[in-house]
């Protein structure tokens, strides 16, 4: 079933491409045709409806829409893993990039 968020989408709006095997990932539309089919920057396909284009029943992925909420998830997840980092790893440039981002 064809869901209102879906038929609204544009090129460069954000979405969750969900599968059964990867979780959950945020990316954006590249190209959506006349007839609706769906193409995202990470390379996945989908029908006018948000399912999986070709693929396997074993290996299946879906659209699902950007809301506050999974964002807040995502950014949850991220920042536990910025705690992880081992900052004596990283190099003079690294630090600066990261000033530079942390600054915006």
């Amino acid at each position: 079933m064809r869901e209102d968020w879906i038929k609204d989408l544009k090129v460069g709006d954000k979405v969750v491409v969900e599968s059964n095997n990867y979780g959950k990932a945020i990316t954006s539309v590249e190209k959506i045709t006349p007839k609706g089919f769906i193409k995202t920057k990470n390379g996945h396909q989908f029908n006018p409806d948000g399912s999986q284009r070709g693929g396997s029943s074993w290996t299946y992925s879906f659209l699902s829409q950007l809301t506050d909420e999974v964002l807040l998830k995502f950014k949850k997840k991220l920042v536990n893993q910025c705690k992880e980092i081992d900052f004596s790893k990283l190099n003079i440039d690294d630090f600066e990039q990261i000033l530079n981002i942390s600054e915006k």
